[in-house]
Formats: C-alpha cells, sequence, structure tokens
C-alpha cells in the first residue's frame, strides 16, 4: 500500500491531495486539546540539540514531539511504528518544527511580549475540561487530568505560554479562507477525470528461464547480487538475570515484622463503618432548597433532573473516601447524619447539598491472626522489592566503580549465559519463524546500544515482577552475504527467475507497439507467447478513486490516450501490460459528486494555505534569529530513536 501510495504522490495532482491531507493533519494536532499539549516539555536531563536565540532545544522536547505523533496515530488506528517515521523524515521534521517553536518563543520575548500568569490563571480556570461538578474550575479535576498525560502543572503553564505566543504572532498571519473557485475547480475536474483501457500480464513463470547455469555463471551471479543475501547486523551479548525467585527464601517474614506490619496499620484493621449515600449539589441556596422540597416524596434523582442537575450515588465508601470523593465538610456531616431521612438543604465546604444515607455498613476489627496471610504476603513482596533494589544498586555501585562484567556477575552470585547472534529485535535469521520472549528482547535492545564490545556493562529491568538483567556485548558480527555454499539452490532459483523476467519484458516491450495498432489485448498476448495465467482485465476508474489501487492502475492515470505502456509487477512475477482507451474529462457541475467534493477541497486548499501562511512566518523568524546546531547530540539521538525502531518500539 506504501508503494501505491507512494507513486500516486509523483503526480501532480496526487501531490495535492497529499499535502491537504498532511494540511489538515497539521491542525488537527495545533487544534488538539490538553491531551496532546506534551510538546515543549522538557525533562532535568535534557540534552540541548540546538540553541535558537537564547532558547534551547532539548532532547527531551523532541522526544515528545515523536512520541505524541506516535501515539496520535496509534489512537487513530493508523500502524506507524518508530522505524516508518524516521523513514519517512519524521525525526528531521520533529526537530525542525521544535527549534521553530523556541524561535517564537524568543522571537517575542525579544520584541516586548510577555504572557503574564494571571492569562494562564484565567484560561486554565474557564476551560471546561477543568470543571468540577459544580461547574467551576475544580483544582482536583485539574491536576487528574494532567496526571493521566504525564503532565506536571509548571509544564502545562509553560505549553499554554508558547502557545500563546503563537497564537499573537501567526494568527493574524494564518486565518483560513476558502481557496478561489478558479483554483479549486480545475483541481476537482482533475479528480473527477474518468479513464478506461485493459491491463494485461505477460507472466514470468509462463518463460522458459533456458539451461540451468554451470557454477562460473552462478557465482558470478551471485557477486553481482549479493545485496539480495545480505544477513543484518547480529550481536552476541552476555548477561547475568536476576530474578525474585531467588530471593524469595531471604524475604520471609519474621513474627517481630509481621506483628510491626499490624501495628503500622492498626486502623486499616480497626473496626470501621462505610456509607452509601445519594447527594445532589448545588450552586445556591435557593437550588438546593428546590430540590430538597421535591425530593420529600421519596425520590432524590427525579427532583434533581427536574431542577437541571444529576444526582450522584456512591455504593459504600469509608469517611476518607467520601471526603476524598466529595469534601471534607460533606464527609463529617455524612457520617454525623442518621441513617434515614433527607438531609439539607445544607452549606458544606462552600457547597450546598442535599443528600440522604442510604446504607450504613459496620465492618468488625480483624485480629492479627484474622489477617496473618495478608501481611506475611504484603511483608514478603515488600522485602523482596527491598532486596532486589540493593542487590541492583549493589551491581551498579561495583560496575560504577570498575568492576568487569564478570566481576559484578560474581560478586552477585549470579549465573552467567550468552545470547546467540541475534538482531536488534532479538530474532534469529537462521529460524525465521522462531519469535523472542521477552527477555531475549530487552536483552538484545540493550546490546545493541553498545559503541563496542568491552564497553562498561549496563543494568536493565526484564519483565514486570522487578527482575533485571546485567548485559555486556561479546562480539559485534557484521552484516555479511550469505555463503553461496549455504544458499546454492536459492542463488540459482533466482537466476533462472531474472531470466524468466527478461525474457517477459522483451515479450511485453513487444506487445507495446501492436496495442498501438489497435491489436487487441488478448490477441497481442498470444502473438508474444505469453498465454498463460490471468486473462486481460479491463478497467475504468476515476482519479478520485486511485487510492489503494495497484501500481500499473496508476501508471494509466500518467498516460495519454490509446497508448501502452508495461511496469514490473512485484516479486518478480512478471509485467503488467497497461492500453489506456479513453480519458472523459471530469465535470464537477454535472458529476453527482462534483459538488460534495469542490465544498470538500475549497475548505481543505482555504486551510492549508493558512498552514502554508503559518510556516513560511515560522521559517522567517527562525531565519531572523541565530540557530546553533549541536550535531553532534542531534546524531546521538538520531541513532538512539534508530535502534529503538530496529528493535520493533
Amino acid at each position: 500500500m506504501l508503494n501505491a501510495f507512494r507513486n500516486f504522490t509523483k503526480s501532480r495532482y496526487g501531490l495535492i491531495i497529499v499535502f491537504i491531507f498532511l494540511g489538515l493533519l497539521a491542525i488537527a494536532f495545533a487544534a488538539s486539546d490538553v491531551t496532546g499539549m506534551r510538546q515543549g516539555i522538557s525533562g532535568a536531563n535534557s540534552g540541548t540539540l540546538a540553541t535558537v536565540g537564547g532558547q534551547d532545544v532539548t532532547e527531551r522536547e523532541v522526544r515528545d514531539r515523536i512520541d505524541r505523533i506516535l501515539r496520535n496515530a496509534q489512537a487513530q488506528r493508523q500502524p506507524l511504528t518508530m522505524a516508518q517515521l524516521l523513514a519517512q523524515g519524521g525525526f528531521e521534521a520533529a526537530l525542525n518544527d521544535t527549534i521553530k517553536q523556541a524561535a517564537l518563543h524568543a522571537f517575542a520575548n525579544q520584541n516586548g511580549m510577555a504572557v503574564g500568569k494571571k492569562l494562564i490563571d484565567s484560561e486554565i480556570a474557564n476551560n471546561s475540561q477543568f470543571a468540577g461538578m459544580d461547574g467551576k474550575f475544580s483544582q482536583e479535576t485539574f491536576e487528574s487530568l494532567l496526571a493521566q498525560n504525564r503532565i506536571n502543572p509548571a509544564q502545562f503553564r509553560d505549553s499554554m505560554t508558547t502557545q500563546r505566543y503563537a497564537v499573537w504572532l501567526v494568527g493574524p498571519v494564518a486565518l483560513p479562507a476558502p481557496a478561489p473557485a478558479g483554483v479549486v475547480t480545475p483541481y476537482v475536474a482533475t479528480l473527477l477525470e474518468r479513464r478506461t483501457g485493459i491491463v494485461g500480464f505477460v507472466q514470468s513463470l509462463a518463460m522458459d528461464p533456458g539451461p540451468a547455469p554451470d557454477a562460473n555463471t552462478l557465482a558470478g551471479y551471485y557477486a553481482q547480487n549479493r545485496s539480495r543475501y545480505m544477513v543484518p547486523e547480529r550481536r552476541i551479548v552476555r548477561f547475568a538475570l536476576a530474578q525474585p525467585e531467588t530471593l524469595k527464601a531471604q524475604a520471609t517474614p519474621t513474627e517481630a515484622e509481621i506483628a510491626a506490619a499490624y501495628k503500622k496499620d492498626a486502623a486499616k484493621y480497626a473496626a470501621s463503618e462505610k456509607r452509601g449515600l445519594q447527594l445532589v449539589q448545588a450552586i445556591s441556596q435557593s437550588v438546593a432548597a428546590k430540590v430538597a422540597a421535591a425530593a420529600k416524596g421519596g425520590d432524590l434523582a427525579a427532583a434533581a433532573k427536574a431542577a437541571g442537575l444529576e444526582a450522584r450515588t456512591i455504593d459504600a465508601a469509608d469517611k476518607a473516601g467520601i471526603a476524598k470523593q466529595v469534601s471534607a465538610p460533606f464527609a463529617d456531616a455524612a457520617f454525623a447524619a442518621p441513617a434515614t431521612g433527607l438531609q439539607g438543604p445544607v452549606q458544606l465546604g462552600g457547597a450546598w447539598f442535599v443528600y440522604r444515607v442510604s446504607k450504613v455498613e459496620n465492618i468488625a476489627a480483624r485480629s492479627l491472626d484474622q489477617v496473618r496471610t495478608e501481611l506475611v504476603d504484603e511483608v514478603s513482596k515488600r522485602k523482596l522489592a527491598a532486596l532486589m533494589a540493593d542487590l541492583r544498586q549493589s551491581i551498579e555501585d561495583g560496575v560504577g566503580d570498575g568492576a568487569t562484567f564478570e566481576e559484578a556477575a560474581a560478586k552477585a552470585k549470579l549465573s552467567i549465559a550468552s545470547t546467540s547472534a541475534l538482531t536488534a529485535a532479538g530474532t534469529n535469521p537462521d529460524q525465521a519463524d522462531a519469535q523472542p520472549d521477552a527477555t531475549t528482547a530487552a536483552i538484545m535492545k540493550a546490546g545493541f546500544g553498545f559503541e563496542q564490545a568491552g564497553d562498561e556493562p549496563q543494568v536493565i529491568p526484564v519483565g514486570q515482577d522487578g527482575g533485571f538483567a546485567l548485559v555486556s556485548l561479546d562480539k559485534i558480527v557484521p552484516a555479511a552475504p550469505r555463503p553461496l555454499a549455504q544458499i546454492t539452490d536459492k542463488v540459482k532459483a533466482d537466476y533462472l527467475l531474472d531470466q524468466a523476467l527478461a525474457k517477459a519484458r522483451t515479450a511485453a516491450t513487444a506487445m507495446l507497439p501492436k496495442l498501438q495498432k489497435g491489436v487487441p489485448m488478448a490477441q497481442a498476448l498470444t502473438e508474444v507467447g505469453a498465454t498463460k495465467g490471468a486473462p486481460p482485465k479491463p478497467f475504468d476508474f476515476k482519479r478520485s478513486e486511485l487510492r489503494g489501487k495497484e501500481n500499473f492502475i496508476q501508471m494509466a492515470f500518467d498516460m495519454p490516450a490509446k497508448t501502452a505502456r508495461l511496469v514490473e509487477a512485484p516479486n518478480r512475477a512478471g509485467y503488467y501490460v497497461v492500453y489506456v482507451d479513453t480519458i472523459q474529462a471530469g465535470n464537477p457541475a454535472a458529476d453527482p459528486q462534483g459538488p460534495q467534493i469542490l465544498q470538500s477541497i475549497t475548505q481543505a486548499l482555504g486551510q492549508l494555505s493558512a498552514q502554508e501562511y503559518e510556516n513560511q512566518f515560522a521559517a522567517s523568524v527562525v531565519s531572523a534569529l541565530k540557530v546553533r546546531r549541536n550535531e553532534a547530540a542531534i546524531a546521538r539521538l538520531r541513532a538512539d530513536l534508530q535502534r529503538q525502531g530496529a528493535g520493533g518500539q
């Protein structure tokens, strides 16, 4: 599908559609809500990749931008991998966009612009995403939503500040406007253009490849096509696993530890009470009184709905839980209220409540013997985690003090093992069907992070149970072609297929003048001896229907009428011969799809032009400021991301 897409973009109008799509995507990103605002967030240890106008562009910012692109693609169910993103220039695009963002920030500061704290506070307070049950700003909701997206409040404010600068600077020059009809109509007419014709297939397997190659011929063919038989770089990695199971015996808790844990969590095992509640929160006393009056009949939910509110139900929670879910003053009142009857309206903590206690659940105290099993499990897990952490710290300290891989493993009493020669993804080219387990994949990812054998060993996490591994690069096996002696049959088959493919091309080429003289496709195939395979197939498509079509159909839209061309089929299967019979010009006014496509393209081109104005303005700002790039740091980050991509990340 990617090949078909690339072929489509080679045409002038294919590029137009691609640009429209990219423009819409960019605008969608620009309009994203808080869940997409991780750009511009830097970490404490982020390396500086560039400096523009005094503003640093950090590794963390670029990583976050790339991560956001991947997560957005996944959210839209687009199977975009790190490797694909990098291959399509995603790293350079992310770096350049981050530099532009920093440049806008610097440019704004240099020209006297400043975003005040009150402005940001106002925008946050008026953001409906951060509203609580009363419709007003809720600090708890604000912090919870940011935490879900791994953003702290300070980072979010920085991001909003940068966004505000962009709005002030770019907004006036990037206002979208409908594209002129004189521009849109020719594009739409081209999309509605219809072509008819016929496709024939000259199959390689239908051709006589000739005699099998002798030894010299085969050796020469292998030498010319060595790249076909390349085995990617592999590495042998030594490792020593530290698994929690090996320390379980040491993690068995003593009676004193169990008793101490019981005493520490005495409140957890003491007698307690939980309550179920139904409540309505109102913004004023009058509204709350109206709800209370209507609810005297018993249906608090209906009374709330009649007042334009919604009743909230808490099934069973202790006092602390209700304080967390609602407020501490409300929890105090709810646990002091009788178990029956409607309460309120009452003002608690700045809000008005009407509520009813629906259930009271008394929980008896539990003795140490009753919770012994639970305590043993908790203390064992805690001790085991501490033992694993101490062991890991001891190994890392030893390595930091100059211990070799063997010395560190021996001191920690860990067994040493080695992988076979594997790729960065943990696969063995000699066993194509075998898939690596999670441990092997993690070890090989780390192994490909070393620059050379002998580098300082590393400690990496393994699995989800706290295990880890000490790894060291043992040997690099460079990428190289397989020896001819190992793949003689494969090379011989490839040679014969290439000979057959060459004859298929000769036959297909001989068909072209015949077709252009009016010879029917079936007859032309017969005359060149290509009668095997599928019969000729007619086609009838609009240009707007090309997406996902085969490359020979896309080629038909780059050909004049009454002409024939050939194109090689995938996997050296043969050649498609395409003859274009008619070309019918598109007419937006007459085509049933015309008005809809006209409207869509008009809006899309308008948005795209706005995006182009924005890009040009940002590029001008960058050129006006001094940009210093740290090429070494950029190269290291690019290489690290490439290793992630190779490892299937």
